[in-house]
């Protein structure tokens, strides 16, 4: 009884983690609900299935991931000249564009509404800053470049939380 108890905790965390990266696609919390699996399966068991380190690991890739995904667009568009408008404007309209697009279309409409939400409202604040057509689209386009390499970031992230639960479960 005991040990298929256990068999099913650890099977349940590896799968969660498992999912974590498509679930990120799709713009949900994967890598969040990954770290509450790896807790559950760590209180609900009386011997300790995952050392302080993954523990404390898997939190730092989350963490990693996350910020790389939300810093990505705003730091492509400041580099392309963005002022502190068409940044923030970066980082909102990624966020937005990317909730919206879930429901348009899972996974699809996720990384290209993130990349349109990042290109409209980044080229929107500068424009209204003064900023040429032009110039403001310039910006737009480096921000919704930048919002894909952050959904691209945090994928592998997602992956490196997924591989490390589950050789830290079974190994």
């Amino acid at each position: 009884m005991i040990f298929t108890l256990l068999l099913l905790t650890k099977l349940a965390a590896a799968t969660l983690a498992i999912a974590a990266p498509f679930l990120s696609l799709l713009g949900l919390p994967g890598m969040w609900l990954a770290l509450v699996g790896l807790g559950a399966a760590e209180y609900w068991t009386e011997p300790r299935l995952y050392s302080n380190t993954t523990i404390v690991g898997c939190l730092g890739i989350a963490l990693a991931g996350e910020v790389w995904e939300f810093a990505a667009s705003s730091v492509r568009a400041k580099r392309a000249g963005a002022g502190r408008r068409g940044s923030l404007g970066a980082l909102v309209g990624g966020i937005l564009g990317a909730i919206a697009g879930s429901f348009v279309l899972p996974i699809v409409g996720t990384l290209v509404g993130g990349g349109v939400g990042a290109l409209f409202m980044s080229a929107l604040l500068e424009k209204q800053g003064g900023r040429s057509m032009s110039e403001a689209v310039r910006i737009g386009r480096a921000a919704a470049a930048g919002q894909m390499i952050g959904v691209a970031g945090k994928l592998v992230a997602a992956i490196a939380l997924a591989t490390w639960v589950v050789l830290a479960t079974f190994l």
